[in-house]
């Protein structure tokens, strides 16, 4: 076969369509997820920020390498033209990020108290700034002593600070009330700690006292399994004792002297009933007639019986 690649008429080699690659995909997902947080904290400008930095790289690969980059950019032109657009998103995102963190000049500035610094001084100073000729939340001697100012009845009464100063009666019975509830609060907390210690403590000494008559019950059934095995032991020497001297007993039989007599030859019984009929039993080892055969348990003495 042959081939036309290199021949000058030719025809012209249809260009490879880009397909996606691996790598294209796991740029993409690496880019999806530092776009998601970005976006959440720094909102349009950041994604921009984001996108505008990526399209400059990507860009910059492709028009200095002369390489098709992670999105298939063909040539250099293609890869210029998204470099200078990913620059320009990426000014524009920085522009965007700068002026949403700027905060403006002429921001009240009781914007920038937060909501607990605001209860904070709305608990310190309950109430309102008193006037030049208005003696509310100033200072006073005597507690619970009273003052009429305007129609108004104002009360000495000791603040969240402990400093004695002149208030309205209704803020006066709020302050009061509050104060009892909190030390109402807190002693109801110190009465629950303190029975909590107390079961506590509790149930711990009757732990410590089951463990102790626990070991002292062990040690009781310990002696007496001890004391049992003793018994045990002594009942079994005696016994192996007892029984020695029963053995030792059975083994020692007396051995009576043997009265003169014949020779043994001279003397012969048939039978024991022979030597019962001479008067001569029984017979004993030694003795003239004394066979043997007729010492049937062979413990030396015949016709015994």
């Amino acid at each position: 076969m042959t081939n036309y690649s290199n021949h000058p008429y030719a025809p012209a080699q249809p260009q490879q369509r880009w397909k996606p690659t691996v790598l294209f995909w796991i740029v993409a997902a690496v880019l999806l997820l530092l776009l998601i947080p970005f976006a959440l904290v720094g909102g349009l400008g950041m994604v921009l920020f984001i996108l505008g930095l990526a399209a400059l790289l990507t860009g910059l690969y492709a028009f200095l390498f002369k390489r098709r980059s992670w999105v298939g950019l063909p040539h250099r032109k293609s890869g210029g033209l998204v470099a200078v657009s990913g620059f320009v998103a990426l000014i524009l995102g920085a522009g965007v990020v700068g002026a949403t963190a700027a905060p403006r000049v002429d921001t009240d500035k009781a914007t920038l108290v937060s909501p607990v610094e605001q209860s904070a001084t709305a608990t310190a100073t309950p109430t309102p700034t008193p006037t030049a000729t208005n003696p509310a939340n100033s200072t006073c001697a005597t507690a619970a002593e009273t003052r009429k100012h305007n129609n108004q009845t104002l009360i000495c009464t000791a603040g969240s600070d402990q400093r004695l100063v002149w208030m309205s009666e209704a803020d006066s019975q709020r302050v009061v009330a509050e104060k009892a509830a909190a030390e109402k609060a807190a002693a109801e907390k110190a009465a629950a700690e303190q029975a909590a210690a107390e079961q506590a403590a509790a149930a711990q000494a009757a732990a410590e006292k089951a463990a102790a008559d626990k070991a002292a019950a062990d040690q009781a059934a310990a002696q007496q399994a001890a004391a049992e095995q003793a018994a045990q032991a002594a009942a079994a020497q005696a016994a192996a004792e007892q029984a020695a001297r029963d053995a030792a007993a059975r083994q020692a039989v007396p051995v009576e002297p043997a009265p003169a007599a014949p020779a043994p030859s001279s003397v012969y019984y048939p039978n024991c009933a022979a030597a019962k009929a001479a008067g001569a039993a029984p017979l004993y080892r030694g003795q003239p007639g004394y066979r043997p055969g007729m010492d049937g348990d062979s413990d030396g003495v015949a016709c015994e019986r």
